[in-house]
């Protein structure tokens, strides 16, 4: 039996979004082919993989057993890829790093350094991914390994904390909150909300406080990246929360950031997929980054 490899991608992206809107904007194919494509692979394996309602879908029973197996043909292939790659330009050992709204904590650039120090004879690169992907790269096996901030939909992720920091609301600098140093949340929850198109739905639910809230939030603003946020929160249009190393990382004009005291902080994580062995430079940042945060002094 072989396997169009483009029908188990996208198979891995309707499993992972659980629906199929989100996955072919995910994938930037139109929905009717995405369909098309799943149902021909169902044809191909001879039993559904999805449960299909109107308002839901889910993994069949064999569909979710099946699930592990089409993740790792899908990530041997890539690696196949990346060898093949490397090999031409004759290259040596190369580890892929995805970066999700990171850049300004601490700990990353120190780990990037001290990777390079330690391990120079592997090639590193790095990418930046936006708001629409806080898994910075894993779900599309474009990184190895990626320095993340959870929660977001984690099936078939694994991933380890290495720092918390609190969380700060962004307002224009004429809000009568933007005086303050400290406020609690319920001060903000009812203020217009940016909503960020696309992204995970765990990830803004956290960054919204869904679990504080008694009905959904009122929503101002819609955008995709950071700056859409820090624009709609300059212009009062909306707010929306910022970690601290946002916050205090430059002066922002036209912006305050006020910390809010009463909800759980931002977690920094170096995540990695699960079901896909890693390979040892990715092993050897992971490691590292354990070392140095067991080395971290407690704030």
């Amino acid at each position: 039996m072989r396997f169009d490899l483009r029908q188990l991608a996208y198979f891995l992206a309707v499993a992972e979004e659980l629906n199929f809107t989100r996955a072919a904007r995910r994938l930037n194919v139109a929905q009717q082919s995405l369909s098309s494509a799943i149902a021909r692979l169902e044809s191909h394996v001879g039993f559904d993989l999805f449960e299909r309602a109107p308002r839901a879908v889910a993994l069949t029973e064999r569909g979710s057993a099946w699930l592990p197996y089409a993740r790792d043909l899908v990530a041997v292939a890539q690696r196949c890829v990346d060898a093949a790659h490397e090999l031409n330009a004759g290259s040596g050992p190369s580890l892929r790093i995805g970066l999700a709204a990171t850049a300004a904590v601490d700990i990353t650039p120190r780990l990037l350094h001290a990777h390079a120090e330690r391990h120079p004879g592997v090639r590193v690169t790095t990418k930046h991914y936006g708001l629409e992907d806080p898994t910075g790269g894993l779900r599309t096996h474009h990184s190895d390994i990626a320095i993340v901030r959870p929660p977001f939909t984690s099936t078939g992720l694994d991933l380890v904390v290495v720092a918390s920091e609190p969380r700060f609301v962004a307002l224009h600098t004429g809000h009568p909150l933007a005086t303050r140093r400290h406020i609690e949340f319920v001060e903000i929850a009812d203020l217009p909300w940016i909503d960020i198109v696309g992204s995970d739905p765990i990830w803004c639910a956290f960054w919204r406080v869904n679990e504080r809230r008694g009905r959904p939030a009122r929503l101002g603003a819609q955008g995709h990246t950071l700056d859409d946020l820090l624009e709609a929160a300059r212009s009062g249009q909306a707010v929306g929360l910022v970690p601290a190393s946002i916050a205090r990382a430059q002066r922002w004009p036209g912006l305050t950031f006020v910390e809010v005291t009463d909800i759980p902080a931002a977690d920094v994580a170096i995540a990695w997929n699960a079901n896909v062995p890693l390979p040892s430079p990715a092993r050897d940042f992971l490691d590292l980054a354990t070392t140095l945060t067991a080395a971290q002094p407690e704030r």
